[in-house]
């Protein structure tokens, strides 16, 4: 059963600074709460509604595409973040979506925020958030410390089949499931409590009942749980493809 090392990590670290773990099936809004996190619940959530909302509340978004149905989005904004999710949506995808837009924050804001900091030090949090630019000597500590500067991701486009517009947003989407399924159902608890008998659906089905997983995610986990290559989303099937052509590019560099 495979566990993907940097998710647990960041899982630990988080249950950690929030005092705690919870138990299974995890709700995530408490614990959520204990961060610089707001959550906000619109009925038939779409990204005008987001907007909206956040225009109402004296929030720039920057968002320009067109309107579309959402489940959750994340809004960042000098080290704070609103989580919106759709509050006509079933308990287990609430509980999901949640858990994946909670990842987005700790892995694709907060923590190259942290680096950022560490790196260049507290005078550079206007800097981090993009309220001036670099200096000579920043830009130069960022390329040494490997830190990148622009960290206000737009990840939200999609195109015509609704999936993301670049790799780099494929990939973030991908880890945040990675790590939602690691804050919902930790692979070495899952692992830990497996019987010698039990078949791929009966994973599925434990995932579901005692993690409170949706069903067509307990069925993803379970494929990455057990190492299937297998994947349903044509997107991060061509992700991985393209992993593998770098990689095989790279082998053969010179």
């Amino acid at each position: 059963m495979r566990v993907l090392i940097w998710a647990a990590e960041l899982a630990r670290a988080f249950w950690l600074e929030v005092g705690g773990e919870e138990p299974f099936p995890r709700g995530l809004r408490r614990p959520v709460r204990a961060l610089t996190l707001t959550l906000e619940a619109i009925p038939a959530l779409t990204a005008a509604k987001a907007c909206r909302w956040l225009e109402s509340n004296g929030i720039a978004h920057g968002f320009t595409g067109p309107d579309r149905p959402l489940r959750g989005c994340l809004k960042t904004q000098d080290g704070h973040g609103i989580i919106f999710l759709d509050a006509v949506d079933p308990e287990d995808e609430q509980r999901f979506t949640l858990a994946h837009e909670l990842a987005h924050f700790l892995r694709d804001y907060r923590r190259p925020r942290q680096r950022a900091f560490q790196h260049l030090g507290a005078q550079a949090r206007e800097l981090v958030d993009g309220k001036r630019p670099a200096t000579p000597g920043e830009r130069l500590g960022a390329l040494l410390g490997e830190v990148p500067l622009g960290l206000h991701l737009h990840l939200m486009d999609r195109d015509e089949q609704r999936r993301p517009v670049d790799w780099q947003s494929m990939d973030a989407e991908a880890c945040a499931d990675c790590l939602a399924f690691e804050l919902l159902a930790p692979a070495e608890d899952v692992y830990a409590h497996r019987v010698a008998s039990e078949t791929r659906k009966g994973l599925e089905n434990r995932l579901v009942r005692d993690y409170g997983l949706p069903v067509a995610q307990a069925r993803r986990y379970t494929r990455q749980l057990v190492g299937a290559r297998r994947s349903g989303e044509p997107w991060l099937a061509a992700l991985r493809a393209s992993l593998r052509l770098n990689s095989v590019r790279q082998s053969r560099a010179p």
